[in-house]
């Protein structure tokens, strides 16, 4: 049953307000059960964030004070300008989407802890402490500090000197190991001929050595038979008598 168009039967102007529920205590659940033992007439909705309240200002008041008690500091109450259900506003009007307005009050009750910390102190009288805040340079203190570090004119140069630097530093590391893997396959080539040179240089000499040998002996005998046969001439036979 919608009862926003019964304050206008009596006359009376209503409001519409938002309690936020930022309690380890209370949940939104618990603050709508007391809006509802607590018989006002007023039209509520129930959130994630807390309650939506609409009637007059009387019932919304009171409600709110009855609802504020269960955590006085950890419960907040903000206006809204339009009522629940407002066709402007609703999301089943609007095809789904978050609801204008949502981000901001995401935002504020977010810090709502911070504050409900500091009243429970404040009720609780403790001592106050001066709060420690950093000190930040201004810009002009940082443009100082940039212009004696770096210099105007070398603010645009400096980053384009080092990025050419890394890549001749990148290309002389890429070629290092590929001249290095490469040397030992040159020198290990000449080494391979220079071995295999040697090798054939030294069957050549055993070759020729062992071809000269036979060759000077069978020489040696060529020309020794024919002195022998020389030396010992045959005997002539005697003549007959």
């Amino acid at each position: 049953m919608n009862y926003s168009s019964v304050p206008a039967l009596s006359g009376k102007k209503e409001i519409t307000k938002i309690v936020a529920v930022s309690s380890d205590k209370i949940l939104p659940a618990d603050a709508a059960q007391a809006v509802y033992s607590s018989g006002y007439f007023v039209t509520l909705k129930e959130t994630c964030y807390g309650l939506v309240l609409t009637g007059t200002p009387e019932n919304v008041n009171a409600v709110i004070d009855i609802v504020r008690n269960l955590d006085k500091n950890h419960i907040f109450v903000k206006d809204r300008g339009f009522p629940t259900g407002d066709p402007r506003r609703c999301r089943a009007t609007r095809n789904g989407g978050q609801r204008p307005g949502f981000y901001t009050l995401h935002e504020e009750i977010s810090k709502m802890g911070i504050i409900g910390e500091a009243l429970d102190n404040y009720d609780a009288k403790v001592k106050k402490t001066d709060a420690e805040w950093v000190n930040r340079p201004s810009s002009f203190v940082l443009e100082d500090y940039i212009n004696r570090e770096f210099g105007k004119s070398e603010l645009k140069t400096a980053p384009v000197k080092k990025t050419a630097q890394v890549k001749k530093a990148s290309a002389s590391e890429k070629a290092v190991p590929v001249k290095k893997e490469a040397a030992p396959k040159k020198t290990a080539a000449p080494a391979k001929k220079a071995a295999t040179k040697k090798t054939a240089a030294s069957a050549k000499k055993a070759a020729t050595k062992k071809t000269a040998v036979p060759a000077k002996k069978a020489a040696a005998k060529k020309t020794a038979a024919p002195a022998k046969k020389e030396a010992t001439p045959k005997k002539m036979a005697a003549p007959k008598k």
